[in-house]
């Protein structure tokens, strides 16, 4: 059972801090943040075809929108991880990998 303290209100965030540091959540939050850096990384053009999907551990899942942007990503790759690094700090990223999951349709095809 846990403990009640006495005295004065804890500050929400100071308790959801420390829960999320005791459970491991506080890391994986971190990384998630990191895929809003997505459009900085890469630039607006390349953002509206291909988005990141999830990151654990330094390794970054992208999606494209279709096949001819996944090649030019593909080729981009390690220019990429670098510029993450960059953005985000060393480390941030060190590898990407293609989703299995079919791509979200929102987008529009640039090649017709």
């Amino acid at each position: 059972m846990t403990e009640r303290r006495k005295g004065k209100p804890e500050n929400v965030a100071a308790v959801l801090g420390r829960v999320l540091a005791g459970t491991g959540l506080q890391r994986r939050l971190e990384e998630r943040g990191l895929l809003a850096a997505w459009p900085k990384v890469v630039g607006e053009r390349i953002a509206r075809f291909s988005s990141p999907v999830d990151i654990e551990d330094g390794i970054l899942t992208v999606q494209a929108a279709n096949a001819v942007w996944r090649q030019e990503l593909t080729l981009l790759l390690p220019d990429i991880v670098r510029r993450y690094n960059e953005v985000c700090g060393p480390g941030a990223v060190r590898e990407i990998r293609w989703s299995r999951r079919a791509p979200r349709r929102s987008r529009p095809d640039p090649c017709g």
